[in-house]
């Protein structure tokens, strides 16, 4: 999922371009990167290329979005990003961290982002899920709103469907002004080894672009010395 900063309409170009490029670069990676978190990285940075060149098409000179994808075949999660939007695991009852935001000090303020000119280097995680383990992707529109152990407790009391509603009613409730994007994804019984190639070419990078997102654009600013948004 991707989340716009420096103005709704670069914005919002940065992240679409994002989104798009990720999909068709990871799924078209052919001989290329030798292993999913090699692919995943790989796409990031084809990401990174795509919306500079959509910001330069659109006239949005520094549009700009944060990333975070994940891909999830056999039992196992590489997920990589690029800003301050999430990934948690959630594991019996409990809730982890598993990205580092590049934040700077101030409120909204990114590090790293797709759209760098500079080029990008994403962090890269590899997770082994468990039957029952929940993954959740989403933007800083959720987090700034709603604390992780409320997080956790609100993913645990209910199915997926519900759970991403309520996590986005509850930001909402509270004034949330920014984009707020849930994803959640459940791991469920793996397969035998008969269809580990079937899983990799089906990795579930779809269930990252697939989202919608909820609330207003909120005018992001970058950490100095950043690229500095359009104006």
């Amino acid at each position: 999922m991707a989340d716009g900063v420096g103005g709704e309409a670069g914005g919002e170009v940065a992240s679409a371009a994002a989104i798009d490029a990720l999909a068709e670069t990871f799924f078209n990676a052919g001989a290329g990167p030798t292993t999913p978190a090699e692919a995943l990285a790989s796409a990031i940075r084809g990401a990174n290329d795509a919306v500079l060149g959509a910001a330069g098409k659109s006239g949005h000179q520094g549009a700009a979005s944060t990333l975070v994808a994940a891909a999830i075949a056999d039992g196992s999660a590489v997920i990589g990003n690029l800003g301050d939007s999430r990934a948690y695991l959630l594991r019996d009852g409990g809730i982890r961290l598993v990205t580092a935001d590049h934040s700077g000090e101030f409120q909204s303020s990114i590090t790293r982002f797709v759209g760098d000119p500079r080029g990008v280097q994403p962090d890269v995680f590899l997770e082994a899920l468990r039957p029952g383990d929940r993954l959740l992707l989403c933007s800083d529109g959720l987090t700034r709103h709603v604390p992780d152990a409320e997080i956790a407790s609100t993913v645990r009391r209910s199915d997926l469907d519900r759970a991403a509603t309520a996590l986005v009613d509850l930001a909402k409730s509270r004034g949330g002004e920014d984009n707020i994007t849930v994803v959640l994804y459940a791991a469920r019984r793996t397969f035998g080894l008969a269809n580990v190639r079937h899983n990799f070419v089906n990795l579930v990078l779809t269930l990252l672009v697939a989202i919608v997102v909820v609330g207003a654009i909120a005018v992001l600013v970058f950490a100095s010395g950043a690229y500095p948004s359009a104006r």
